[in-house]
Formats: C-alpha cells, sequence, structure tokens
C-alpha cells in the first residue's frame, strides 16, 4: 500500500487501521503493538501524553482516549503503520498538493479549502465527511507538498474520577 492512498484512507475515514479518535490506547497496542512514547503535553502533568507509530503521532487523554491524531509528512522518509503487525511501512516524500488530491477524487472524497487563518505559504484542505484536515506547505517555483494531516475529536468527555494508575496498563506514562 502507497503512503498516498494510506493517507487518502486517513482522510475519508478519519482513522489509519485501530487508530481513530476515542479508541482505547490498549486496543490499538493490542493491534499495532506497544507504541513509541514521545512525551508529556505539560510539564506539570502526567496527562494528556503523545505517542506514535513511526511518523502517526497521537495524544492520549488521561482516560486512556485517543484525542488527536497527526500524521507528519514533512520528513524526507515517512513510516506508517502496518496493520495487523508491529512493523512500520516507509516511504519517501514529498507527498505534493496535486498527488493528495487525485487520489481523494479517486475515492470520492469530498474536501474544501481552509481558508480562514492560514499563514502565508500554507494551504489547506479540509475533508467534509471527517474533518481530517491536509495541511501542505508553498515555496517559489515548486509544487505545495503535504507537511501533515491531522484529526482531532471537538468534545471529549472523561470519566469524572478515573483512578487508572501507572502499574495499571504500562502505559502509566
Amino acid at each position: 500500500m502507497t503512503a498516498i492512498r494510506i493517507l487518502a484512507e486517513f482522510g475519508s475515514s478519519a482513522a489509519i487501521g485501530p487508530l481513530h479518535c476515542g479508541a482505547s490506547l490498549n486496543d490499538i497496542a493490542a493491534i499495532l503493538g506497544p507504541p513509541w512514547d514521545i512525551g508529556r503535553v505539560s510539564k506539570r502533568r502526567r496527562w494528556p501524553h503523545l505517542f506514535s507509530y513511526g511518523d502517526a503521532e497521537f495524544c492520549v487523554c488521561r482516560c486512556r482516549r485517543v484525542t488527536m491524531i497527526s500524521v507528519q509528512t514533512w520528513r524526507d522518509t515517512v513510516e506508517l503503520p502496518v496493520l495487523g503487525t508491529e512493523k512500520r511501512a516507509t516511504f519517501t516524500g514529498p507527498l505534493t498538493h496535486p498527488e493528495i488530491t487525485a487520489e481523494l477524487n479517486a475515492m470520492g472524497c469530498r474536501f474544501n479549502p481552509v481558508t480562514l487563518h492560514q499563514p502565508p505559504g500554507q494551504v489547506a484542505l479540509r475533508i467534509e465527511a471527517t474533518g481530517v484536515t491536509f495541511t501542505f506547505r508553498t515555496e517559489a517555483g515548486s509544487e505545495p507538498f503535504l507537511t501533515s494531516a491531522g484529526h482531532w475529536s471537538a468534545t471529549h468527555a472523561c470519566p469524572p474520577h478515573l483512578t487508572l494508575g501507572p502499574d495499571d496498563d504500562s502505559f502509566g506514562a
């Protein structure tokens, strides 16, 4: 499977296999293996916490549910999880705006440009059905290339008195 296809499927479903907003960290790890620990979001608190499977980074709340996914595609090599294994597929970049939009069109994904609050040198597309956003960087004289694709949960309700400790799931971070 190609990186462009995986990203287009992410756009159409807001998921990379079991990795999606609202998914349980333990359920994801049961399928993809243990994630890489990136670190805390805040210096003062353990949660929320960042993890990744290669370049598919995700934020997990204290209740161990995914609240945000960001696929980093600006690197020369992009690693994405291979479903059903603990392996990562490696792809070389950059991925261009025409390549991404062609694959989204081929899958029937409707998208619109994001026009509000875009800094100079950046363009973005948002998938209508899922809200996944593809962000591209533009440089003079070249095609815009994909820097990231992301999705986040607009609402999230943790149980009020969750008492998961660091020993309960090995993700106590």
